[in-house]
């Protein structure tokens, strides 16, 4: 991701940093400035207009993905479809490059997305020529994700040598600007260093095996008691152990459920290190939520 100075222009405060303090890990949310050095804020808007606005951004069920696509048909060294994951919203969701693939992976598991869409519709911004007038040019980005907050990000997984490649920097502050005139969307910028930045890259592949919906209820209730017997903080696996003590659930289905919990955004597990016994566990909000 480009620096402000790389990018001329002022520094501004992270618009989706989270509400944690800082880990040392690196903030894919992290945006690198503010349009002309303008601190952006979001306007209100209705319900109705804010539905016409995630729509016209591709963003509802089953959209499908605005790049022609079909097995077989290879664009780059690696492509593919992604796994489907109940964040995504599209009908397929395929990807064009590794971090692309990356992207996918760290939208589906972050608990700040309630959904996103890949390839979403193109974006249509006006340029500056040199003769004094303006051209029209086309932009696809390669997701759009809505935030729990409601806020909406429009995210390009790009190489970092193309992040600063001369044409791409002249271009971006005005597509920058026209996602938000236009959809009050942030644009942020994915490169390798956000996207395979480990521990975050492992955790996140192992919270995806633990994405979908148990059969049962029983091993999430059982770590939810298990953890608010222990007052509220517990590593990995104590908090397995304690809550397999009555012998209902087995010690697999108490970590499946921590990781199912974590994903949800009720736990947080510590983020300065690889998932493994020792790792803290604790409540993100009310522990007291769906208890039974």
């Amino acid at each position: 991701m480009l620096s402000n100075a790389e990018r001329g222009c002022a520094s501004a405060k992270d618009r989706l940093a989270p509400k944690e303090a800082d880990t040392g890990q690196t903030n894919v949310f992290r945006t690198s400035g503010t349009f002309c050095g303008i601190e952006r804020k979001a306007s209100p808007i209705s319900v109705g207009k804010k539905g016409a606005r995630l729509e016209a951004l591709g963003l509802f069920k089953g959209a499908v993905p605005n790049r022609s696509w079909k097995p077989g048909k290879v664009w780059c060294a690696r492509d593919g479809i992604f796994p489907h994951t109940p964040k995504c919203l599209n009908e397929y969701a395929p990807y064009e490059s590794s971090l692309e693939a990356l992207a996918h992976l760290h939208l589906s598991v972050d608990c700040r997305i309630a959904q996103y869409v890949c390839q979403p519709p193109a974006l249509y911004y006006w340029m500056p020529t040199e003769s004094g007038g303006v051209v029209k040019r086309e932009y696809n980005a390669d997701f759009v994700a809505l935030t729990t907050d409601g806020k909406v990000i429009v995210i390009d997984a790009k190489a970092r040598r193309f992040a600063r490649d001369s044409k791409w920097v002249r271009r971006e502050p005005f597509i920058r600007e026209a996602y938000y005139r236009d959809h009050d969307a942030t644009l942020l910028i994915w490169t390798e260093k956000e996207l395979r930045a480990e521990p975050r890259l492992t955790n996140a592949r192992t919270l995806f095996r633990h994405r979908f919906e148990p059969t049962s209820r029983t091993p999430d209730i059982k770590v939810r008691n298990a953890l608010v017997d222990a007052g509220g903080f517990s590593n990995l696996a104590n908090l397995c152990r304690e809550a397999c003590a009555a012998g209902d659930i087995a010690v697999t289905e108490a970590y499946s459920a921590v990781m199912r919990l974590t994903l949800k955004g009720e736990l947080k597990l510590c983020p300065k290190e690889r998932y493994n016994a020792a790792t803290s566990v604790e409540f993100r909000g009310d522990p007291s939520r769906d208890l039974v």
